[in-house]
């Protein structure tokens, strides 16, 4: 699954990898690890709006919730897998015509050996921002009429990489190379959809252990 981001890339560098303008003031971005389960806006580009960067809270509410609702469904949104994502009433009408890059600097996942979890944060080995495949959904709050974006990442089973670190579920989000992004965000049959939904090369990924000591992180090689 992918529950736990890096986010450490300035506005300046997001919009120079991903050509797109970020429309939002810095200091509302959270920087470092960020989890989903605080409902933590994390920067993304829309297939509505694929020329600005969104600060937009992680956590699908899809469409059709109601106020009641919205309030628990977050938690159990924050990832949708490829397998399913068809078939589920909360991400189907968001696959088809709402899919979103989901910009991040890293990932962290954990090892489970005996009784003990070992954490590791993950990014490619060309460092940087890069996306991850991702979609979202525009809800209106029923009493005050506000409309509130909300995503989720996708997930697919892991590769021999991550099959090694997340050894319990053996899931990963779905990275999304350079060259595929834009097309990620262009009009597409289901067909062309389901293309996208492989694990991305482990050869282009690399992990590293981490230690936390107080409130900082520290990685080793």
């Amino acid at each position: 699954m992918c529950y736990y981001t890096d986010q450490t890339s300035s506005n300046k560098a997001l919009e120079n990898r991903f050509k797109a303008q970020a429309k939002y003031d810095e200091s509302l971005a959270k920087k470092g690890k960020i989890s989903g389960f605080t409902r933590a806006a994390l920067p993304i580009i829309t297939q509505a709006k694929p020329e600005l960067i969104q600060l937009i809270p992680w956590g699908l509410i899809p469409a059709w919730a109601s106020e009641e609702q919205a309030q628990d469904l977050p938690k159990n949104t924050l990832n949708a897998k490829s397998e399913s994502i068809f078939e589920k009433a909360s991400f189907e009408p968001s696959i088809v015509k709402q899919r979103c890059l989901v910009l991040v600097d890293g990932f962290y996942e954990w090892q489970h050996v005996g009784k003990e979890k070992i954490e590791y944060h993950i990014h490619l080995q060309e460092n940087g921002p890069f996306a991850l495949a991702g979609i979202y959904a525009i809800w209106q709050n029923p009493r005050t009429r506000i409309l509130e974006p909300s995503f989720s990442i996708i997930t697919t089973p892991a590769n021999e990489l991550m099959e090694t670190i997340h050894n319990t579920k053996k899931r990963m989000p779905l990275i999304l190379s350079a060259m595929q992004e834009r097309n990620w965000l262009a009009p597409m049959s289901s067909e062309e959809i389901k293309s996208f939904f492989k694990p991305f090369d482990s050869a282009s990924m690399q992990a590293q252990k981490v230690k936390n000591v107080g409130e900082q992180t520290q990685l080793f090689a």
